[in-house]
């Protein structure tokens, strides 16, 4: 739970315009520009045995894998691995190398977690937050740690990056949509008469 300090050390509106450009991984030059290279650079971190047996846990447990991949995307953009086109683009190709190597786990992990009845972003987040600490906890009692194997070193990673935007997000008020008078709300105008 946030405490009323940690609101008062956060970074002030428009910090980021007065600070050395530079600072951080994402305002540097990516690692990688092409997309084969992105694709190439996911590929060979998720074939890793170990990472796919933790993973196998998170996406038996339900976890989409959509929501899976925007994070890790999102994740190398941060650490200035790629550009934000770039993971866009090398998305549906992790996607589907992720969803064959479920397959044949015997998994059959879902695509999308989208409900039109329920607000998917919010509790995805909280979702994917709680499978991936049910997937460390798994780890710790096996007495695997980051250092020792690279499935938990990602889950690591995912962490990080999910707390990070969940506290964007609680940040954030909630944007109010206008809308536009229809001729069933009875509209003025011209255009809006019924016939």
């Amino acid at each position: 739970m946030a405490t009323p300090e940690d609101f008062l050390s956060g970074p002030i509106p428009g910090q980021s315009l007065t600070d050395t450009p530079g600072n951080y991984p994402w305002e540097k030059p990516p690692e990688m520009v092409e997309v084969e290279d992105v694709v190439k650079f996911y590929i060979n971190k998720l074939a890793d045995q170990d990472v796919m047996d933790d993973l196998s846990v998170v996406f038996d447990a339900g976890l989409a894998i959509s929501p899976f991949v925007k994070t890790l995307t999102t994740s190398g953009v941060m650490l200035g691995r790629h550009t934000i086109e770039a993971g866009m683009l090398a998305a549906p190709a992790v996607h589907a190398f992720v969803k064959a190597a479920m397959t044949s786990y015997g998994i059959d992990a879902l695509d999308e977690s989208y409900n039109p009845d329920k607000d998917p972003t919010e509790k995805e987040k909280k979702r994917l937050e709680l499978r991936i600490k049910l997937a460390m906890s798994e780890a710790e009692e096996e007495g695997r740690t980051s250092e020792s194997d690279p499935g938990v070193a990602l889950l690591e990673e995912l962490k990080q990056v999910e707390e990070e935007e969940l506290g964007e997000t609680s940040e954030m008020s909630e944007e109010v949509q206008p809308t536009e008078p229809t001729p069933s709300m009875g509209g003025t105008g011209l255009m809006s008469k019924e016939v």
